[in-house]
């Protein structure tokens, strides 16, 4: 075939190759718009976790972990870790907990988490939210936990349930900050109620939590500079206190015990020798009693006294 006539055939050609190009197209988009779509979806950043993943975790032998809702922004991961409850006050026992750092870019951002600092006006609006009807006290006190000093106002719920909402904001001083080091924050926010109990048990919740996760790097330590060891511990001058003598008891030898007669409660019998009477009298010896009548005498029992006659015959008075 020429040059012409294979012009002529694309020619001819042309319409019918435009529209196979066309239909496929057309196909190549169906297929993709269908697998662009696998089912249907929520909208939201919100996932459940499970309890293994939660950042905080309340006081040992308290509530329990019920679950764990985690929800990311481009700057932060909230977490609403949500706690048993047996109380008769409406609403859902909660410790929740902000971290701010570098979270993962996800495919539909929630944005970035606004910064908002403790004021009590914004806490009573939380209170409020928290505890609909209810009228909870902020306390005067200060406290402090382990992660520094933190917020709580107490009051009664439905019928003798106690109440508490605490908060505390962990964050380093800003001189450390302005070195563009230690940058992360946290938000610690706990809601609970619970039957008959005191405001002293309640704010021990607000002192045993431990927050267990964060962001790592010291980029972003929320803590700040740990604290020196105190100066009395270790080191220093020596230190020497008085330590008495201890007194140890003298041995004493123990000596062969010699054999103690024992004493004979039963008198022996005392012999007299006879007597012999002048004349045809006999005297008879008289016997002595074992027990003495009284101290230092004896009974003495005395002998009959007999007269032999010259016909043989004895006589006895």
């Amino acid at each position: 075939m020429d040059d012409s006539a294979l012009i002529r055939f694309f020619r001819r050609s042309g319409p019918v190759l435009r529209s196979a190009s066309l239909l496929t197209a057309i196909a190549a988009t169906v297929l993709a718009g269908c697998a662009a779509r696998p089912g249907a979806g929520v909208a939201t950043l919100s996932t459940t976790v499970p309890a293994s993943s939660a950042l905080v975790l309340p006081a040992p032998g308290t509530q329990s972990i019920v679950s764990v809702i985690q929800r990311q922004y481009t700057n932060a991961i909230e977490q609403q870790i949500a706690l048993s409850t047996s109380a008769a006050t409406p609403g859902q026992n909660f410790i929740s907990i902000q971290a701010f750092g570098p979270a993962e870019t996800v495919a539909m951002p929630g944005g970035a988490l606004a910064f908002r600092p403790v004021q009590h006006r914004a806490i009573r609006s939380e209170i409020r939210t928290y505890f609909p009807g209810r009228t909870l006290a902020i306390s005067s006190n200060f406290v402090r936990n382990t992660y520094g000093p933190f917020g709580y106002a107490y009051g009664r719920g439905a019928g003798d349930d106690g109440c508490l909402y605490g908060w505390q904001q962990i964050r380093s001083n800003v001189a450390e900050r302005d070195r563009m080091r230690d940058l992360g924050m946290l938000q610690i926010r706990l809601r609970v109620c619970q039957a008959g109990a005191s405001e002293a048990e309640l704010v021990e919740l607000m002192y045993g939590y431990t927050i267990v996760g964060g962001f790592s790097g010291e980029t972003w330590n929320p803590y700040g500079a740990p604290a020196s060891v105190d100066s009395q511990i270790g080191g220093g001058e020596p230190l020497r206190v008085p330590v008495a003598e201890r007194r140890v008891p003298a041995v004493v030898p123990v000596e062969k015990a010699r054999p103690v007669p024992v004493a004979r409660r039963a008198a022996e019998k005392k012999v007299v020798p006879a007597v012999e009477a002048s004349g045809d009298v006999v005297i008879v010896p008289s016997p002595t009693s074992g027990s003495p009548a009284s101290e230092g005498e004896a009974v003495v029992v005395p002998s009959p006294v007999c007269v032999t006659s010259p016909s043989g015959s004895a006589t006895c008075d």
